[in-house]
């Protein structure tokens, strides 16, 4: 009898909220769910920070962090577009190591110890590593800006020969630049026609902090002036260029193994594009002659 009335009730309460939701039109659960993931349905991920947000919060507030820590992780994240504040990206990895940790400890009432003290060392772990995943991004976007630059002042140097218009250039050069240059040719352009010209460029060097474009920033100051900066460009562009074969060496010095297979395939490939023919001009030979 319990079951029944169970099922009965359940019943009921539905068609009483059926009979409400049309009554007053309200909205369907599918529709409510489809506003909710209207951008794309919401990964687990975040979901999770979405739960350890006042966590995170909360270890903001009573995190030390050094003026140089902040101005550096704000220049990173701005660069990234992670609108978080450091405060709260550093209070967000404290707090997912903290939740790890917790699970952790539920290992040690089965009779695990061992396993909770490996959950805490992977927690500790995915602490240093959500620190530092924002610089390897950075370094990896300013690997891609520097291997762009030779190509960035090659144009300049046929370009500025005939028109000094350094906005109508980043314009220009916009339309064909890499993925990593564009978002930052796209707010120097914003800085230099809301802005003076020289301030936006100097801007985008504090942005990017890169030796090479303070060169380039230096020498584009100087044609802004008025002066004459041909043979600096020039020689930039060769610094660049040997720069550029630089790490290209440091790159494939990194992978040895890959060089040496290509190298012997390489190398046997040749010795066949030599013997090959020899050989056939012997047997021919020895056919000629009538062996």
């Amino acid at each position: 009898m319990i079951p029944l009335y169970a099922l009965s009730g359940s019943l009921f309460a539905l068609g009483l909220y059926r009979l409400v939701q049309a009554l007053f039109d309200l909205p369907a659960s599918r529709s409510v769910k489809a506003l909710r993931n209207i951008h794309g349905k919401r990964k687990w991920i975040e979901s999770l920070q979405t739960v350890l947000l006042p966590l995170a919060r909360l270890i903001s507030k009573v995190l030390p962090m050094s003026d140089y820590k902040v101005k550096r992780m704000k220049a990173d994240l701005a660069r990234l577009r992670i609108s978080q504040s450091p405060w709260e990206f550093v209070g967000m990895a404290m707090s997912k190591a903290l939740l790890l940790t917790l699970i952790g400890l539920f290992f040690i009432p089965l009779g695990m110890p061992w396993l909770a003290l490996l959950t805490a060392v992977a927690a500790l772990l995915s602490y240093f590593q959500s620190m530092q995943t924002v610089r390897k991004r950075v370094e990896a976007l300013n690997c891609e800006i520097e291997g762009e630059l030779p190509r960035l002042v090659e144009t300049l140097n046929y370009t500025l020969q005939d028109n000094r218009d350094l906005l109508t250039f980043f314009e220009k050069y916009r339309r064909v630049a890499g993925k990593a240059l564009c978002p930052e040719l796209d707010r120097l352009i914003v800085d230099m026609k809301t802005g003076n010209q020289e301030a936006a460029l100097r801007k985008m060097d504090a942005r990017l902090s890169l030796p090479s474009f303070a060169a380039l920033c230096a020498i584009l100051c100087g044609v802004h002036q008025g002066v004459d900066q041909h043979v600096s460009l020039l020689v930039l562009e060769q610094d660049l260029r040997t720069k550029e074969r630089e790490m290209l060496r440091r790159t494939l010095a990194k992978r040895p193994l890959r060089i040496k297979a290509a190298s012997f395939i390489l190398t046997a490939l040749m010795i066949l594009l030599f013997l090959v023919p020899l050989a056939l001009l012997i047997i021919h030979n020895i056919q000629y002659v009538g062996f």
